[in-house]
């Protein structure tokens, strides 16, 4: 058994949820401004990244699972020089990849009425390889070589289930409730007007980094962040999320 300091800790594996807009990639981009997150790689399956036009990020696009294990592979052997993986997102994988897997993807993208429509049981099934991937990926900061860690940071969008009175991370069955326990940090990622008193309003975001109950809608905003005692951060980047993480 290996026993480990709390140094061996201080490598973040964090979740981030939130709408469509909320700023997520964005977010993300700032992994390549710090120096701690730097070289970071993309691996892409929203196929939106505008928001990082002109970051420094290398970006992959998987196309099935033999993609995504190719790439854990080589960030799990310590010799891709990357310092930071961002998932984008794990809602977009679940579909893309677990779903067209389990209910077969061999119709072409133009012949729509071939391609099978899932059931609820198709999507409870994709529950338990997300874990694997979620688990899988949440270890590359943890792994026995300290050469070989990195920060790990998975996006998600944004479910209200009224039935359960929760908001969580969009991904079927149980998982988004669970997901939390995954990983160290889970945090939402939302946007507001701010406005001056000279009438001038700008654009800010912030991550809630601890679960909230709304006084209005009595729905529960699911977050924690592990060792950590700031509810969450305004105007959030990656310096200021590792920051905290590292407890200064």
């Amino acid at each position: 058994m290996k026993i480990v300091s709390a140094e061996d800790t201080l490598f973040l594996n964090i979740l981030v949820y939130g709408v469509t807009g909320s700023g997520k990639t964005h977010l993300a981009g700032t992994a390549a401004d710090c120096e701690a997150t730097s070289p970071v790689l993309l691996v892409d399956f929203e196929a939106g990244t505008l928001t990082i036009r002109g970051k420094a990020v290398d970006i992959v696009r998987p196309r099935s699972w033999a993609d995504v294990q190719e790439v854990y592979d080589m960030l799990a052997s310590g010799k891709s020089g990357y310092r930071c993986v961002v998932l984008d997102t794990l809602t977009e994988m679940q579909r893309a990849l677990s779903l067209a897997s389990i209910v077969g993807s061999g119709a072409s993208a133009e012949d729509l009425e071939a391609t099978p429509v899932p059931t609820r049981q198709d999507w409870l099934r994709t529950g338990d390889q997300m874990r694997k991937v979620i688990r899988a990926f949440r270890n590359l900061a943890y792994q026995d070589d300290p050469e070989a860690r990195m920060h790990v940071l998975m996006l998600a969008h944004e479910r209200s289930d009224e039935r359960l009175g929760v908001v969580c991370p969009q991904l079927s069955g149980q998982l988004g409730v669970e997901a939390g326990a995954f990983v160290d940090v889970l945090a939402r990622l939302t946007t507001f007007e701010e406005t001056d008193d000279e009438g001038n309003t700008r654009l800010r975001r912030y991550l809630l980094l601890s679960e909230h109950v709304s006084e209005e809608t009595k729905m529960r905003y699911l977050a924690k962040a592990r060792g950590v005692q700031a509810r969450g951060i305004f105007d959030p980047d990656m310096s200021k999320i590792l920051s905290l993480w590292e407890g200064n």
